[in-house]
């Protein structure tokens, strides 16, 4: 999917900034390499990288792993040798040399694309990454939130943007489709991209689907996956988890011992 729209994505994620600094005192504190799941086109990798963390970015999609080398390849040389990038399944990788890890993030809502065995198979793999001491740390949308989507599939719009780059027109259309019976919420996304002095409408659509889970669900996925869970946030500034916060951020450690 994200083939089809990086360039899109990118530019309706340009403003999603307020989760770095968190990104950032997370790293600072677990002082070992990062590892992040599902990197894209390099949204935290870079300023993780600017800030002298060695990182190591991994995503399924060409078109975003390119976006993201272009973008490394913009930097000075000292932050370019500290980024690696691997293009790879988070739910089934082998990294050369088996590096081990002080932090591990699943960025932005990242998770919510696999499904329950694909989620447990993406949590194994990351424990295994991790030193004895790291840590696991999850950003999801509010599970509250995503279950109050209208269930009614009609359109609506999502943003109008302008490409800085090529002065085209860009609306973002959306439509949902809830099923609450499997925690699923079902996402069309529309881009109808149109030239500065007009012409023919050329469409992007995407389809995709959201697995959500409710705090006890990811507890219960990361105690199965080997993990105990520290903090259970719902927003930045680590404020406590409730039904109306703005986010489920979640930080985990590696088990003692793992029951199989």
């Amino acid at each position: 999917m994200y083939d089809q729209i990086a360039h899109f994505y990118d530019l309706t994620h340009a403003s999603l900034t307020a989760d770095l600094p968190f990104v950032l005192q997370l790293a600072s504190e677990t002082g070992g390499p990062v590892l992040e799941l599902g990197c894209g086109s390099g949204r935290l990798l870079l300023p993780l990288a600017r800030a002298g963390h060695s990182v190591t970015g991994l995503d399924l999609s060409t078109v975003m792993l390119d976006r993201a080398r272009a973008r490394v390849a913009q930097e000075a040389a000292a932050v370019q040798q500290r980024i690696t990038l691997h293009q790879a399944d988070m739910t089934r990788f082998l990294l050369p040399g088996a590096p081990t890890f002080g932090l591990v993030v699943v960025p932005y809502n990242t998770l919510l694309h696999l499904d329950t065995p694909q989620a447990l198979a993406a949590l194994r793999q990351a424990r295994g990454c991790l030193g004895e001491n790291g840590r696991l740390f999850i950003d999801l949308a509010n599970p509250v939130d995503i279950a109050s989507t209208p269930e009614d599939a009609l359109l609506s719009l999502e943003n109008v943007l302008t490409d800085p780059e090529t002065g085209e027109l860009i609306v973002h259309l959306a439509s949902n489709q809830l099923e609450t019976a499997d925690q699923t919420l079902h996402i069309t996304w529309i881009y109808d991209v149109s030239a500065p002095n007009g012409g023919p409408v050329h469409r992007t659509i995407v389809h995709g689907t959201y697995h959500y889970r409710y705090p006890h669900q990811m507890e219960l996925l990361l105690q199965e996956a080997g993990f105990k869970l520290l903090n259970l946030w719902g927003d930045y500034d680590q404020s406590p988890y409730d039904e109306s916060s703005s986010r489920l951020l979640i930080l985990a450690a590696i088990r003692d011992k793992v029951t199989r």
